[in-house]
């Protein structure tokens, strides 16, 4: 298949990308919010974090209000958010950075990731979200599952390796929406227990449907 047809392939749901991202936090514009929403919610359900984030922003609104916090400090106004007590040392190192860079966050997805707390995942949506950048194509665990069934590619467990695959043909300019799409796709169609192959617009170019990869 040529890359004008994976890109068109994808494109068949294009409606996924009106749809608002289910973590609240992406749609404040502010570095601050997004950020922490992001770092909370590794290995953490968007609905834990939407129901924890309010309260914690009226305790600390601004990166500034973190500033000389401990992780003690943090970790009790983030009750349900798993692995909290590294989440908060990661917030406290991004207000650190914000405090040292006068509120400027960095530019590229290289620089994000250097700071922990942000993988290329987190990076590349928290810089696309703020700054439109397209350095980056983030794969959440839907977006992966949904790039494993339909076979496009060699197979991988590394997500660095799948988003190097899908760099090489998704035009910078819809690098975003592809992310978009392949997560909301896995979110309400390519589902991880019961897929929905018989409602797919996908499925005659999927590997997955027509019985090779299981």
């Amino acid at each position: 298949m040529k890359t004008a047809e994976l890109v068109e392939s994808l494109q068949q749901y294009s409606e996924y990308l009106a749809l608002k991202h289910p973590l609240d936090a992406l749609t404040s514009g502010k570095a601050w919010d997004s950020a922490v929403g992001l770092i909370m919610s590794a290995n953490c359900s968007d609905r834990m974090v939407n129901k924890v984030l309010p309260n914690f922003l009226i305790k600390f609104p601004t990166w500034v209000d973190a500033l000389g916090m401990t992780k003690d400090d943090l970790v009790p106004v983030m009750p349900g958010i798993s692995h909290s007590g590294n989440k908060a040392e990661y917030i406290l190192l991004y207000a650190a950075y914000l405090e040292q860079h006068h509120g400027r966050l960095p530019t590229t997805v290289a620089e994000l990731t250097e700071l922990k707390g942000f993988g290329r995942k987190t990076a590349g949506i928290l810089l696309h979200v703020l700054q439109g950048n397209n350095d980056a194509i983030p794969l959440d665990i839907h977006a992966l599952r949904v790039l494993d069934r339909l076979g496009w590619f060699p197979a991988t467990k590394n997500p660095a390796v799948r988003e190097k695959q899908l760099l090489q043909w998704v035009p910078k300019g819809q690098r975003f929406d592809t992310f978009v799409i392949l997560t909301q796709h896995g979110r309400k169609v390519c589902h991880s227990a019961s897929p929905d192959c018989s409602g797919c617009k996908l499925q005659s170019t999927c590997s997955f449907k027509n019985g090779f990869a299981h």
